[in-house]
């Protein structure tokens, strides 16, 4: 194995070493000894970019592996559930204690849906498919990276308009990306890197390093409705589906009848 071989694991490594870092810096938030829930969430979205490296550098180089894969997944749980959903507990969730010790575990509970749908959102994903899924352009279900995206761009977006986060935005996100990653939704999954390839994939290329240089000017105040207008398209787009499919199923009982 070469060295340029390892550099797909070691890209799985700084994403659960970041992921690690939100949860220490959200750790020393608590305390009072230093970090903010915007430095964990810009943490959470570095090991995101990272997440997105890893696994196509390992198929441009041809290094896939079961190993590989299953790192990643761990590295997922670390920093794409465990460290939202502590992100979740220490900006509102965890105060819900005050109120009681019921709305102490209600708000457990609800800080935990990104780590434990997420977990089953992984689980589900290794068991379904092989080293080849890279090569599909969809998910089954919104990935895990892409939920915790849309949880912390959220966070970004809220502290840096207003301020302060707002909860029952929170919440919902919360709610919603959660639901998303164990639903059968179809999600469109990263473009190839390549302008040769034409059609739908040149198309969503050109798109996505539209959205990117937007996000270098205004950051979070572009990612959070980039990530809400993907997730739009990807509901319309599976509704729309769902509606053709049924079309087809009443023609095939119409023709079915007819002979």
């Amino acid at each position: 194995m070469s060295r340029l071989d390892r550099l797909p694991n070691l890209l799985t490594y700084l994403n659960m070493f970041f992921g690690f870092a939100a949860v220490t810096t959200l750790i020393r938030f608590s305390a009072g000894v230093g970090g903010s829930p915007a430095q964990a969430a810009w943490f959470i979205l570095i090991a995101a970019v990272l997440d997105a490296m890893d696994g196509k550098l390992a198929r441009r180089l041809k290094h896939q592996s079961r190993l590989g894969m299953e790192l990643d997944s761990l590295s997922d749980v670390v920093s794409f559930g465990v460290a939202p959903s502590v992100l979740l507990y220490t900006i509102h969730f965890g105060g819900w204690g005050d109120k009681g010790s019921l709305w102490g575990l209600l708000g457990l509970l609800f800080a935990a849906l990104p780590l434990v749908l997420g977990s089953f959102r992984l689980a589900r994903f290794n068991a379904e498919t092989g080293l080849e899924s890279g090569k599909s352009p969809f998910f089954a279900g919104l990935p895990i990276p892409a939920a915790a995206v849309f949880i912390v761009s959220y966070v970004l977006f809220c502290l840096d308009l207003f301020g302060r986060v707002w909860a029952p935005g929170l919440a919902a996100v919360t709610a919603l990306g959660s639901l998303l990653m164990i639903s059968r939704v179809r999600f469109e999954g990263m473009p190839l890197l390549s302008f040769k390839r034409s059609g739908h994939n040149l198309n969503r290329l050109l798109l996505l390093l539209m959205v990117a240089g937007s996000i270098l000017f205004l950051q979070s105040l572009a990612l959070f409705p980039a990530v809400v207008g993907y997730l739009l398209y990807s509901l319309a787009a599976h509704l729309k589906q769902a509606r053709l499919e049924e079309l087809e199923d009443k023609d095939d009982l119409r023709d079915g009848s007819a002979l």
